[in-house]
């Protein structure tokens, strides 16, 4: 369930305070200093085509803006390169070390029949790296994802893509959760791999909802609570935090349209919380 925890984000905190109107993907930041709103958009990493859906809102608030902010600068073609650069495990290390040898074969086995892979090639990967290969399966299609999406409208309409944050310091984000949490996930996902679709279409429709109580709820169950405090501070909470400064001055440049995970976005350390607490006014766009 972590796993798909990971699509939203990329574990949503407490909701503390959420009114009925707080369900909302699309958000105006205005007030301060602010000559012009921006725009801060909940996204899902994967989802299939006939599921994505860019309101009229949403256009329209790309329109108003001059720039696109993702988590990553994704038009960088030097990107995945630097991710891979972090997936690989230190010297020493073992992918198939972490697992029990039943658990093992089980991955194993589905990486043979589902890719055509001998799952000893992939030795030296970091579990995140088989993981993110294994989300594309759930969704039973070629999915795609909004980055995607606005990062067209963007180029269409000649619009700078930037990152909020480096690649470094996603990963660095990555590498604090322990490798045997991944692999918790890994084996979760794969002992049942009709329940893993299921789980994954449930998020889906809580997303499309816009039910961010609902998806809380969703994330939490079938994980420790420990856990889940693990992954909310180090994925979520901590990188929230180093983001403000950097939206603020984003903002304060020309009009921008973020588009984060919808896991980003609730809750008192969640980014519509820190932006309120900077002083800036943050609002539902509910149409």
């Amino acid at each position: 369930m972590l796993a798909l925890l990971l699509v939203l984000a990329q574990a949503l905190p407490a909701l503390a305070g959420n009114s009925q109107d707080e369900n909302a993907l699309l958000w105006q930041i205005s007030g301060k200093e602010l000559k012009k709103p921006s725009y801060l958009y909940g996204t899902i990493h994967a989802i299939c085509p006939e599921k994505l859906i860019l309101t009229e809102a949403l256009q329209a608030k790309v329109n108003q803006t001059e720039q696109l902010t993702l988590e990553l600068d994704m038009d960088d073609p030097g990107m995945m390169a630097q991710i891979m650069q972090y997936a690989t495990l230190p010297e020493g290390q073992s992918l198939k070390a972490m697992f029990e040898d039943e658990e093992y074969k089980a991955l194993s086995d589905y990486f043979t029949s589902s890719y055509g892979i001998d799952l000893t090639l992939l030795d030296n990967m970091k579990p995140f790296m088989l993981q993110s290969m294994i989300m594309a399966k759930l969704t039973d299609c070629t999915p795609e994802s909004y980055e995607q999406k606005l990062m067209e409208m963007a180029h269409a309409q000649q619009k700078e893509v930037i990152g909020i944050e480096s690649v470094q310091e996603q990963m660095a984000a990555v590498d604090k959760l322990p490798n045997e949490l991944y692999a918790d996930m890994l084996v979760r996902t794969v002992s049942d791999i009709a329940q893993s679709k299921a789980d994954y279409q449930e998020m889906v429709n809580l997303y499309l909802a816009q039910d961010l109580k609902g998806l809380q709820e969703f994330m939490k169950r079938d994980y420790s609570e420990e856990d889940y405090r693990i992954f909310d501070e180090a994925f979520l909470t901590q990188r929230n935090k180093a983001w403000i400064p950097v939206m603020v001055q984003m903002a304060k440049a020309k009009p921008t349209f973020f588009a984060v995970g919808a896991a980003h976005l609730p809750g008192e350390n969640g980014v519509i919380a820190l932006l309120r607490k900077q002083g800036y006014k943050v609002t539902p766009v509910l149409k």
